[in-house]
């Protein structure tokens, strides 16, 4: 069942996108979502993408030429993607303009809004997701299904690593493993939004703001090493 926070964020979002109508949204929710007419009606997991979608969409609000703005089916999956790693230090812009460069390079195709084939959208978006677990150790999950928890989750635990593998964390005693790998502003970062300190207790309505904290904090360690060895 959908929660509170993830209602409010579906609302809140909705109002951002003003070509939006209350017909397009449900309409949206029917097509991705089996027929059903409401976000009530979705599990946790089924809201956490109709979130990821309704940002893909909100992204096409923002004042930028069409060109340079990803758009069509298959932009909400690779914008996410994209801004993954941006997170994990790999892309250095999160800018669409970056990932439409990426796209070209996979598929030939010059913008998101022409990978109308399956087989062409397949080609960008598992090429991103094999260069951000060579270079980004991604575990993605086995599962080809419309799982975005395990895929956000997984992309958070990578982050987190690249963290302490960088020095951006230094965890409190390594033989404890991952789960308790959290350095005290770590912990302090969870007090002050009354979340808990550990990983593993953290709800998927987290994930995003951890991954965008935990790559700011990546992004600025990789950035003083390279000005460092320059």
């Amino acid at each position: 069942m959908t929660t509170a926070s993830q209602t409010r964020a579906i609302h809140a979002i909705r109002k951002t996108i003003s070509t939006f109508s209350d017909e397009d949204y449900r309409a949206l929710i029917a097509r991705e979502f089996g027929g059903r007419s409401s976000s009530r009606h979705l599990t946790e997991r089924e809201a956490i993408r109709l979130i990821d979608l309704l940002k893909g969409l909100a992204g096409q609000q923002s004042g930028r030429r069409p060109a340079e703005t990803a758009s069509g089916k298959y932009a909400p999956i690779l914008r996410a993607l994209w801004i993954g790693a941006y997170n994990l230090g790999l892309a250095r812009s999160r800018d669409d303009a970056a990932l439409l460069s990426f796209v070209e390079r996979q598929t030939g195709l010059a913008h998101t809004r022409f990978l109308n084939d399956p087989a062409d959208a397949r080609k960008a978006i598992e090429g991103l997701k094999k260069w951000m677990a060579r270079a980004g150790g991604v575990d993605w999950p086995a599962d080809r299904g419309e799982d975005v928890i395990a895929r956000k989750r997984a992309l958070l635990r990578a982050i987190a690593e690249r963290c302490v593998e960088t020095g951006a964390f230094v965890p409190f005693v390594r033989e404890s493993g991952f789960e308790g790998a959290w350095p005290s502003d770590f912990e302090a970062y969870g007090k002050q939004r009354g979340l808990a300190a550990a990983f593993g207790h953290y709800e998927p309505e987290d994930y995003d703001r951890l991954m965008h904290w935990l790559g700011q904090r990546l992004r600025k360690q990789i950035g003083d090493k390279m000005r460092e060895a320059a």
